[in-house]
This record gives C-alpha cells, sequence and structure tokens, in this order.
C-alpha cells in the first residue's frame, strides 16, 4: 500500500513537471496539458488557473470570436505566445456586433507573436486592477482600438508595457490610454498607420494615433512611428480632425523620443498635459497636416527635433510657452512659423535656443517668419 502511495505522488509530480507548458489550438478539444491534446481557448481561464503552468501556446491558426474573451482567472506569472501564425478574427464593423478581443482583467501577463483581424479590440482594459502586462510583437487591421483603457477606469491599471505593436486602418485610435489611476505605461519600437485599409466611413471623426486622457501619467513613448490620422468627413462638422498624439489635459509626466509622425490632418502633436517632454521627434507634415506641433496652456521644450512645415504653421502656441532646443526647422516661401493663441493672458511665446533652419539646404538661413514667433 505504501509502495502504491509513493507512486502515486511521484506520478503527481511527472504531470506537474510536463504541465509547466500547456497548449491550445484553434480546434482544440482536450485538456491541455500536452502538445499532442490542445484545449478549446475557451479553456483559456482554466489554463490560467493552475499555477503549475508558466506558458500557454496557442499553436498557429485562426481563432473565431464572436464575442470578446474575459480573462479573469489567477494571479501568477503567465506567457501566453503564439507560435507560427496566430490570428484572432471577428466580424467588427465598426457600428455593431463583433465584440472581439481580449479583456484583460488579472496581472501578471504576457502576451507574444498573436495577429488580430476585424476585431473590436486586441487587449481592452476595463475597471479591473491590473498591473504587470507586457503586449509583445503584435500585428491588428481593422480594430475600433488595439489596445484600450477605458475612459471610465477608475481601479489601479499600472506598469503596461507595449512593444513592437503594428496597428493599422482603425477606426479610433492605435492605442488609447485613459482612467483615473492609470500610471506607468510604456510604448516602444511600434508602427501605427490610421488609413491602411480603411475608408472614410471606417474612421472615427476624431482618430489619433495615440490618444492618452484621463488622469493617466508616467508615460514613455519610445521609436515609433504614427502616420496618416485623418478624421472622417461625413457628418463630422466644418473642421476635419485627426492627430499622431493626443494628450489631454489632466494627463501628466509623458515623454515622447525618438518618433517619427507624419501626415496627421490636425496636428502631428496635439498636447494639453502637464510636463510632457519632447525629444527627437520628427514631423514630417504631409499632404493633409495643418499643424506640426499644437501646444496649450503649458511649457514646452522640444530637444533635437526636426520638423518640416505643415500647410498652416509649424507650431501653434495656445497660452503655451515654447522652447526648441537644438533642433532643425525647413523653411520655404509658404511656410508659417508660428500661430500664436492667447485666449486667457498674454503669455504664448514661442523661443529657438542653438537651433537651425534650412532654406533649401542652407542652415545658416535666417527666416523672416520668426517675426511671427514674437
Amino acid at each position: 500500500m505504501k509502495k502504491i502511495f509513493i507512486l502515486s505522488i511521484l506520478s503527481l509530480f511527472a504531470t506537474n513537471l510536463q504541465a509547466e507548458t500547456a497548449y491550445i489550438s484553434s480546434d482544440g478539444s482536450g485538456n491541455g496539458y500536452s502538445e499532442s491534446d490542445p484545449a478549446s481557448i475557451l479553456r483559456l481561464n482554466t489554463l490560467l488557473n493552475d499555477t503549475s503552468i508558466d506558458v500557454i501556446e496557442l499553436q498557429a491558426g485562426t481563432y473565431k470570436q464572436d464575442d470578446a474573451l474575459f480573462i479573469n482567472t489567477g494571479n501568477h506569472p503567465v506567457e501566453v505566445i503564439g507560435t507560427e501564425r496566430v490570428v484572432f478574427s471577428s466580424d467588427f464593423n465598426y457600428y455593431s456586433g463583433g465584440n472581439s478581443g481580449f479583456v484583460i482583467a488579472r496581472s501578471n501577463l504576457t502576451f507574444k507573436n498573436i495577429a488580430f483581424l476585424n476585431t473590436r479590440h486586441c487587449f481592452r482594459f476595463k475597471n479591473n486592477e491590473v498591473s504587470n502586462i507586457v503586449i509583445d510583437d503584435i500585428s491588428a487591421n481593422n480594430t475600433m482600438s488595439c489596445i484600450e483603457i477605458d475612459y471610465n477606469a477608475t481601479e489601479s491599471i499600472s506598469n503596461i508595457s507595449i512593444n513592437k505593436l503594428k496597428s493599422l486602418g482603425y477606426y479610433k485610435a492605435g492605442i488609447r490610454i485613459n482612467g483615473q489611476n492609470t500610471k506607468n505605461i510604456n510604448i516602444t519600437n511600434s508602427i501605427i498607420d490610421g488609413l491602411a485599409m480603411s475608408s472614410d466611413l471606417e474612421r472615427s471623426c476624431y482618430i489619433t494615433g495615440v490618444s492618452i486622457s484621463g488622469s493617466a501619467s508616467n508615460i514613455s513613448i519610445d521609436n515609433l512611428s504614427i502616420s496618416n490620422n485623418i478624421g472622417r468627413i461625413e457628418n463630422c462638422g466644418s473642421y476635419q480632425q485627426g492627430d499622431g498624439i493626443m494628450i489631454n489635459a489632466d494627463a501628466k509626466d509623458i515623454l515622447i523620443n525618438n518618433t517619427i509622425i507624419s501626415n496627421s490632418k490636425d496636428a502631428d502633436l496635439d498636447i494639453k498635459g502637464k510636463n510632457v517632454t519632447l525629444e527627437r521627434i520628427t514631423s514630417t507634415g504631409g499632404k493633409e497636416a495643418r499643424y506640426n506641433l499644437k501646444l496649450w496652456n503649458n511649457e514646452f521644450t522640444c530637444t533635437e527635433c526636426y520638423i518640416n512645415p505643415a500647410n498652416e504653421s509649424v507650431i501653434q502656441a495656445i497660452n503655451a510657452q515654447v522652447k526648441m532646443v537644438n533642433s532643425t526647422i525647413k523653411i520655404d516661401e509658404a511656410s508659417r512659423l508660428c500661430d500664436m493663441r492667447n485666449y486667457s493672458i498674454d503669455n504664448a511665446s514661442v523661443d529657438f535656443y542653438s537651433s537651425k533652419f534650412s532654406y533649401y539646404g542652407d542652415l545658416s538661413f535666417k527666416p523672416s517668419q520668426l517675426s511671427s514667433c514674437e
């Protein structure tokens, strides 16, 4: 009897060792504890609740969704990794149906190498306390917003890392960050393009590459390419919108570094937030762009920035004090450098420190347009 008991313990121990990696497939019906017996995606929460599992492999295939998958079990660290080509697909059409993607309601998760097609979201954070989430090597086509933290979230949402995201053809934004206790968000090495694969009606009036609102704080954006954020025309008023990066007034402590932004209908950077640092920004303007920098009500410094002028003005300073440091601004005959707006008190200013103006390659040029900045 004692021998049988010992063998049972050893058998259980061996099973637990094998269970460190679990497996899911698009047509799985097993328990997920071996590669040859993968589980359904609907068993993801069951596997996440097993503390012996630290990796869940999603086997190659298309995972059809008709509703979002709410992830809310367990709390230990787990990596959910796609092997080869893993695609979550739905019927999202901007107006109804297709509530799809993942809703993250537990902490300590990594998602890697997963694609999303026609899903409302890739990853959505609602009103659940969540921390330590890594989103890595994700691609998305035709979404509402690939990554979204809800506007009415009051719980703490923190320590979110987004790396190597490629989001194309979204309705509202590539990334929308909101909430009252949202903090410590890092976004790196990503490509966000608002027009790819989308028609006019498939875009919101207020489209944005990266949108930061609510009381979100301590956010870092590094090495992004953001392009083609042009809002819908129909039923959207007379002033067509669209920003590369938009930061609203209550967001704060944000770094934007080493980022290229182009062809945003309103402004490549439209910033009202507090303590926003701009370093090594390239704003290329574009056929549709009104402004390169649209800065509101605070002090801003753009260091080592390169600006190719937009159609209306390089800098719109709205009760803002702007410093361009060690930067290069391209100038031509039609370029307007500054658009100063003083709506509350007469304190808008734009100053240039150790900066150069490129006039057909001549970096010693002193533009007459400087008078518009005084």
